[in-house]
């Protein structure tokens, strides 16, 4: 079943909310970069589908040559002005690139962050040191998690979910079980249905078991109605192990289903691929796998419906 048949059953009539789910543009190649991006976006906007919000997980750049992060960043926010809608964006390891190699830097350096905060269209955390951004749609609330640093002693990065020293000093201590808590006791305190987003899976998703932190969050609160993520590239063999493939599976210990969405880009992966979901009320939703580089649907989840 394709997006097209799936909704004129009428399954459940107009979703209450539509998102845009991509991640993992992630090369050095701006070329190249540029014309992922333009193709996704030419196809999404072939679709006419209005959504309220496009959801970014990160790794929107690679590597530590400033300018050609910097040309990355700008083809991307006008890219992304073309589609009306909100980009809700959170960091994934590589913006961390240029922080962590890029030796005898003065000052803290995050290329696509700084260009979007010039940007009304972009909304990201706070402060690089935030974990969470909560967006609420109203009837249904976006929780978003990030990587981050301390941008005040800049001997820290979070990355693949544990912390990693970058100027080989003696790591500054922090509390991530504080931190965790928090995010816990922020997702326990909304009363509606929500999705959850990040860069990385939870216990039972693709890649997990590479650090401690999504696992910090468990067990998720029952109005989680599904989790969306990047890192793992759909067709990467190298990373991707036996779930090179593997875009749908659960959370551990429990029947919440998470999506890996990535990636934007098709030389790790085999496609320029994002996800449309679509939100229907309660626990009812679909996610519908777009491959751009071909054009077409090429995977679909209704669940609850």
């Amino acid at each position: 079943m394709n997006y097209e048949s799936s909704v004129s059953t009428g399954l459940k009539g107009v979703p209450r909310h539509r998102l845009w789910v991509l991640s993992d543009l992630q090369q050095s190649d701006p070329v190249n970069a540029s014309r992922c991006m333009h193709t996704g976006v030419e196809d999404f906007l072939s679709l006419g589908l209005a959504v309220d919000a496009v959801c970014y997980l990160g790794d929107s750049t690679e590597g530590s040559k400033l300018a050609h992060l910097e040309e990355m960043a700008d083809m991307q926010v006008r890219e992304l002005a073309r589609v009306d809608a909100p980009v809700y964006y959170v960091m994934g390891n590589h913006e961390f690139d240029y922080h962590r190699w890029v030796e005898g830097a003065s000052a803290l350096t995050i290329p696509m962050r700084d260009r979007i905060l010039r940007e009304p269209q972009w909304h990201t955390t706070a402060s690089p040191l935030d974990w969470s951004l909560s967006v609420d749609l109203g009837d249904l609330v976006l929780f978003l998690l990030s990587d981050r640093c301390d941008p005040a002693d800049r001997t820290w990065v979070t990355t693949h979910c544990g912390q990693r020293d970058i100027i080989n000093v003696a790591m500054a201590p922090h509390d991530f079980a504080a931190d965790a808590e928090a995010v816990r006791g922020e997702m326990a305190a909304i009363q509606k249905p929500f999705f959850t987003f990040s860069h990385y899976s939870f216990p039972g998703g693709n890649r997990d078991g590479e650090g401690p932190f999504q696992e910090m969050l468990l067990p998720l609160p029952p109005n989680v109605v599904a989790h969306f993520y990047g890192h793992s590239h759909i067709g990467d063999h190298h990373w991707g192990g036996r779930n090179v493939s593997r875009q749908i599976s659960t959370v551990n210990d429990s029947a919440i289903t998470q999506f890996d969405i990535a990636s934007l880009e098709n030389r790790r992966g085999s496609a320029i691929r994002s996800a449309i979901v679509e939100w229907y009320g309660g626990r009812h939703f679909g996610v519908f796998y777009r491959n751009h580089s071909e054009g077409r649907w090429e995977k679909c989840l209704l669940e609850n419906v």
